[in-house]
This record gives structure tokens, C-alpha cells and sequence, in this order.
């Protein structure tokens, strides 16, 4: 069974950007259960697509960014 607390806390970072394995070390989750929450986080998002930034499959939006200039580039001091 998965407890609403692991399952809520495993969703934020996936949602947040964190890929499964990330999250699984964010969270200190065994490779088992960060399986069993990938399945249950994609069962109730709508699959593997509904992970990506929804900007990522627009690609009007990605076009008009791209015809001013691109997206920005973070670059270390």
C-alpha cells in the first residue's frame, strides 16, 4: 500500500522536474517502492507524457520563444 505522505511527496518532485531516480534518492525510498510510486504517479497523471513541461509539447509556444532569441542559458560565475 502506498501511504498518502509518500505518494504526495514522490509526486512534488517528479513534478517538480526530479527524475525517478532523483526522487527516489530525495526521498530514501527503495528501489522497489520508487517503482511502485512511478507506477501509481503515472496511473493517475496520464502516462510518461504528462511528466513533461507542458511547454514541451507545445510547439507554437517553443517557436515563438525560439523567434526571440531562444530560451535564456544560465551560466556559473
Amino acid at each position: 500500500m502506498t501511504s498518502p505522505h509518500a505518494s504526495a511527496s514522490y509526486a512534488a518532485c517528479r513534478r517538480g522536474g526530479a527524475p525517478p531516480e532523483r526522487a527516489r534518492q530525495e526521498l530514501a525510498l527503495p528501489p522497489g517502492r520508487a517503482a511502485r510510486l512511478e507506477r501509481w504517479l503515472l496511473s493517475k497523471s496520464g502516462g510518461p507524457q504528462s511528466q513533461r513541461p507542458r511547454f514541451a509539447r507545445h510547439e507554437a509556444h517553443v517557436g515563438a520563444v525560439m523567434a526571440l532569441g531562444g530560451f535564456p542559458v544560465l551560466r556559473r560565475p
